[in-house]
């Protein structure tokens, strides 16, 4: 497994990549170069980079970083993948008391829904998930929509939350209404697309 930080230094060691976009998008296509002429690329690295954007915005993942996702590398096969998705700890307002969700009112949870950014940057500043989607000005974002939003079963999604034993119903409702307010922003994108 190669965190996608460290790929970016053997990509250049002189020059640090950060989360800018166009250094992201930069590393991803040099990746065949990278490891070498012989080694197989079994995903578009590029289209499922986008794809966790989409849903990483839908779970409102604050912290996506480059040491937070990468590609897995089978050096007997010579063939490298996209990596499972891992560490999203930073979903879902997890520093929100239970007291706290208590006393969010109907703005306050729209606003918590679409004020919320990526770590990754264009021209130096974060990205808010919601107005990027918004822009459609992104043709990889665009298709990512399109191949992602059909797969997305809110129900399942509420269902699988209702389930959790160990959760409060504040907690739960929290949830699923921000999931919701998410979930149409793009369902509205999607239709326009």
């Amino acid at each position: 497994m190669y965190e996608f930080e460290k790929l970016a230094l053997s990509a250049n060691p002189d020059k640090k990549i950060g989360t800018e976009l166009a250094d992201i998008m930069e590393v991803i296509e040099d990746i065949q170069n990278i490891f070498g002429n012989g080694l197989t690329l079994e995903d578009n690295i590029k289209e499922i980079f986008w794809q966790m954007f989409i849903i990483d915005s839908l779970i409102g993942n604050t912290d996506r970083h480059n040491g937070n996702w990468g590609i897995t590398v089978d050096k007997k096969k010579n063939v490298a993948k996209f990596s499972p998705i891992y560490d999203c700890g930073s979903c879902l307002n997890p520093m929100l008391e239970e007291s706290d969700l208590k006393k969010l009112n109907e703005v306050e949870l729209k606003n918590l829904a679409i004020n919320c950014y990526s770590c990754i940057k264009e021209n130096g500043k974060k990205l808010n998930y919601m107005t990027y989607i918004r822009s459609k000005k992104n043709k990889e974002c665009n298709t990512a929509i399109l191949n992602v939003f059909p797969k997305i079963d809110i129900e399942q999604i509420y269902n699988f939350i209702d389930n959790i034993e160990c959760m409060s119903i504040v907690r739960k409702d929290f949830y699923k209404n921000i999931i919701k307010l998410r979930y149409e922003i793009i369902e509205k994108v999607f239709k326009q697309l």
